[in-house]
């Protein structure tokens, strides 16, 4: 059994290997400000490398906290891993053609049906998914991250998750979906309290 306890960490010590939408921070940080509630971050132990909470921890920074909560969990427990956020269009025939008209050169692969987004790296396949998800956005059709869907994007390892935070980059939102083999709190807890 895995003992889950909350800790006060400086959000400053804290290692993101995600970008954020930055409206979903602000209003992250709307609430936070009145409320003075937040989810704690789950956090790498040994890294201290963010796994879920990017937007909390944005909001907290912007706010200026000196600690917020933080579930420290062994990122390195075979009861942690990563799946993937499969892509769902609301037009996938018309999605299908936007697709296949970006050049893809590379080993590294998302696949959609017989069509391939690939390129040279995990890092590169992943921000063109992102820019191609916005295009489809301009033309009003609708992208949902699910567990399921049309678009199958590459497997990410824990390995690499680690190495793009060392090396200062992040991933596009809501790039790992970590799945966590034991039970982990949802309860929002005061700042004030920490």
């Amino acid at each position: 059994m895995t003992t889950i306890r909350i800790e006060a960490e400086n959000p400053r010590r804290l290692i993101p290997h995600e970008d954020i939408l930055v409206e979903k921070m602000l209003n992250i940080s709307l609430e936070l400000g009145k409320s003075k509630l937040i989810k704690p971050v789950i956090v790498d132990s040994n890294t201290h490398i963010i796994l879920d909470g990017h937007h909390r921890h944005a909001a907290a920074l912007r706010l200026s906290f000196n600690k917020i909560p933080v579930f420290y969990v062994d990122y390195g427990s075979p009861r942690i891993y990563i799946d993937i956020w499969y892509r769902r269009f609301s037009n996938p025939s018309i999605a299908k053609v936007v697709l296949s008209s970006f050049k893809s050169d590379g080993i590294v692969c998302a696949k959609f049906d017989f069509t391939r987004i690939c390129d040279k790296t995990l890092f590169n396949v992943y921000w063109k998914l992102e820019m191609i998800e916005k295009i489809l956005s301009s033309i009003k059709i609708n992208v949902e991250k699910d567990t399921y869907g049309h678009l199958e994007p590459p497997p990410i390892d824990k390995e690499t998750v680690i190495d793009i935070a060392n090396k200062g980059l992040r991933f596009p939102p809501k790039t790992t979906r970590h799945v966590y083999k034991f039970i982990i709190p949802q309860d929002a807890v005061s700042i004030d309290d920490i």
